[in-house]
């Protein structure tokens, strides 16, 4: 492993430990542009640009401005999110999809351990091309999947931030 590669994932975990555990909501949100700044620069280290400019365009472009102001809308100066959620369920839930998340996690290190052993990029690798095709055509569920992952986040985003409205 190199340091490069090393540091930015350490950036990455840590300020994506600060998005979770952090009791407002504004810096959480200003961890998680940590994360996706730092996700950006590990996909330059892995030769793809294009998904670099994606990550910061997309992600920390837009999807973490609307998220900016549907916090900015919602809550009102010196609020704190919850700290405890006393049901149950939820935490249930929150432990079994924890669980699944580092079995993916696990899963996705043998990936990138298969990746870094070829150490041969294929032609093309990191075009805009190729990731359209790769993209709209062999992976054109997957797309729509995280679409609607980050739609059903921005809604339980909203769930948790409103007020009681009377």
């Amino acid at each position: 492993m190199d340091v490069y590669f090393l540091l930015f994932a350490a950036i990455s975990v840590v300020a994506g430990l600060f998005t979770v555990t952090a009791k407002d909501a504004l810096p959480s949100a200003m961890g998680l542009l940590t994360v996706f700044i730092s996700l950006a620069a590990l996909y330059l280290h892995l030769n793809a640009p294009l998904l670099a400019i994606f990550q910061v365009t997309i992600y920390a472009g837009a999807i973490l401005v609307l998220m900016v102001f549907v916090i900015m809308l919602l809550m009102s100066p010196g609020d704190e999110m919850q700290e405890y959620q006393p049901n149950v369920a939820y935490r249930g839930l929150g432990a079994i999809l924890s669980v699944i998340l580092l079995g993916l996690v696990g899963v996705a290190v043998k990936g990138i351990s298969d990746v870094v052993q070829a150490r041969q990029l294929p032609d093309g690798f990191g075009t805009p091309g190729q990731f359209g095709n790769l993209m709209f055509k062999d992976f054109l569920l997957h797309f729509e999947v995280v679409s609607i992952l980050l739609l059903v986040a921005l809604v339980g985003g909203i769930y948790l931030a409103k007020k009681d409205v009377n």
